[in-house]
């Protein structure tokens, strides 16, 4: 409940968060909801192609939206603002680099 109510006056506010972003907890949702759902499929037998395509997102609030949506929308996995920050702050450091 915590957690819910720091997003809830992070995106009322405009507050940063709280938290640091954890990236190996990114990692470790990402490869637990991300990959079998949808990014094995869709990268012709390389699960990173996704995030390797031309066209891939060309900045860091693309790269928030779309995983708020897949959290939300795709793969209704019920993640905390927390785990979506981990999740951006993984995909980010590991392919994007984004400042």
């Amino acid at each position: 409940m915590k957690h819910a109510i720091i997003g809830c006056l992070t995106l009322l506010f405009g507050m940063q968060p709280l938290f640091a972003a954890d990236v190996a907890k990114g990692k470790e949702l990402h490869d637990k909801s991300c990959m079998g759902a949808c990014h094995e499929a869709k990268g012709n037998g390389d699960p990173n192609a996704i995030y390797t395509r031309k066209g891939r997102k060309d900045s860091l609030e693309k790269v928030k939206v779309q995983v708020a949506f897949c959290n939300q929308q795709a793969l209704k996995s019920a993640w905390f603002p927390e785990d979506e920050e981990n999740v951006v702050a993984y995909l980010n450091a590991t392919f994007y680099h984004f400042k």
